[in-house]
């Protein structure tokens, strides 16, 4: 997208935004998944669509994982590294997705090709209950997992963490044409402008290209 219609983009955006309630208002922040493993050729293909919306809710954070792609895929295991301002809450699987606290295995599939190795904070993993390719977040599905704000951290912490890669989400996806499975984090810079309000969230998110 380019710089000048990014920013007539962010100024209707900003107008939809100044015309909402002020109890409609929060913040939202999007990262895209970008998968660093190459098992079946989908490292960096235009058919893959992976990313999570990262919703302030005062006292709480949302984290809400989307699969948009293109071919059969399923989203089966989330993984969270740092995040010590994290306590889970509550886990809100959208329709056609059942997930569970505590992915097995316990880290990031190929986490350890990472510079540096992607290491699983202790309980901030979850995954699909069996079938993994059935109830896991397939095209056009999704899951929300809650978490407290504890330690004193606020959302702009994370925001910050996510944006300087101190806390890093990983995802195992499975059930790739051809039976692959590949591994997927967020990357350090926000695909989407950091927003307040509802609805101003899709005019901004893009597929990748």
């Amino acid at each position: 997208m380019g710089r000048t219609h990014l920013s007539a983009v962010f100024l209707v955006a900003l107008v939809l935004v100044l015309s909402l309630p002020v109890d409609s208002l929060h913040a939202v922040v999007v990262h895209q998944l970008e998968i660093f493993t190459d098992n079946g050729s989908y490292y960096d293909s235009p058919d893959m669509d992976l990313y999570v919306e990262v919703a302030d809710r005062d006292s709480h954070v949302d984290f809400t994982f989307h699969n948009e792609s293109l071919i059969d895929s399923s989203i089966a295991r989330i993984y969270f590294e740092g995040g010590p301002f994290l306590s889970i809450a509550d886990i809100i699987g959208g329709p056609g997705t059942s997930f569970s606290q505590s992915a097995k295995p316990s880290n990031l599939p190929a986490g350890n090709l990472l510079e540096p190795s992607f290491v699983t904070t202790h309980e901030l993993s979850f995954d699909s209950d069996p079938p993994a390719p059935k109830n896991g977040i397939n095209p056009g599905e999704w899951v929300m997992t809650t978490f407290d704000l504890i330690n004193g951290g606020t959302f702009l912490n994370l925001v910050d963490e996510l944006n300087t890669g101190a806390l890093r989400i990983g995802v195992h996806v499975v059930g790739l044409p051809k039976g692959s499975g590949e591994s997927a984090i967020t990357t350090p810079e926000p695909t989407t402008l950091f927003l307040l309000g509802l609805g101003a969230l899709a005019l901004l998110r893009k597929r990748r290209a």
